[in-house]
C-alpha cells in the first residue's frame, strides 16, 4: 500500500477524444476481434510491451513513476487537479511541466523554504513528511524526469496524463 504516481502518455488520434482513446486502450482485444471502426483508427498506435515474463498491448505508455513522493503529488493535486485528490486521470500541459521543473530547480539551487515551495502533504500511506535526504533526492529525480520530458516529449502528438492511487 502507498502512494503510487504516474505520468502516462497517450497518442493524439484524429477524430477521437482523450476519453475515447483511453477507453479504446482498455478494450483492444474486442476492437481487434470485431475489426470495427475504432480498431482501424487506433491500430497504428498500439504498442507491445513485455516485462518480467508478462506481455501486453496498449495505447498507454508509462513515462514516469514515483512512490510515496507526497510533495510532488501535492503539487499535481493543487495545480493540475484543481485541488481534487480523487485518483482520477488529469491532462498535464507543457506549461505545468515547465512550472514544476522551475520549482524543483529553485529548491535545489536555494535549498531554502522547501516547505513553502513544494510542501509535503499527508495522506494514507503517503510516505515521509520531513525535508530530509529523501525529499531532496526526489526533487532532484523529478527535476531530471521533467528536463527529459521538456526535451523529448511531443505535446503536439501526445497527451500527458497524471494519475495517482493508493
Amino acid at each position: 500500500m502507498g502512494l503510487d504516481m504516474y505520468l502516462l502518455s497517450y497518442p493524439k488520434i484524429e477524430g477521437m477524444t482523450l476519453y475515447e482513446i483511453q477507453r479504446a486502450s482498455g478494450h483492444l482485444d474486442t476492437h481487434e476481434s470485431e475489426q470495427d471502426e475504432v480498431y482501424h483508427m487506433i491500430k497504428d498506435y498500439i504498442k507491445n510491451f513485455q516485462e518480467l515474463g508478462r506481455s501486453w498491448r496498449s495505447l498507454q505508455t508509462e513515462v514516469a513513476y514515483w512512490r510515496k513522493t507526497n510533495h510532488i503529488h501535492h503539487w499535481f493535486v493543487e495545480n493540475v487537479q484543481n485541488g481534487k485528490d480523487d485518483m482520477g486521470m488529469y491532462e498535464v500541459s507543457k506549461d505545468n511541466i515547465t512550472e514544476l521543473f522551475g520549482l524543483c530547480e529553485q529548491i535545489l539551487t536555494l535549498n531554502d523554504r522547501p516547505d513553502e515551495i513544494l510542501p509535503t502533504w499527508g495522506g494514507p500511506f503517503f510516505g515521509r513528511y520531513y525535508y530530509d535526504d529523501f525529499y531532496y533526492s526526489e526533487v532532484e529525480r523529478t527535476k531530471s524526469i521533467l528536463a527529459d520530458l521538456l526535451e523529448r516529449f511531443n505535446f503536439d502528438t501526445h497527451y500527458l496524463i497524471y494519475h495517482a492511487n493508493w
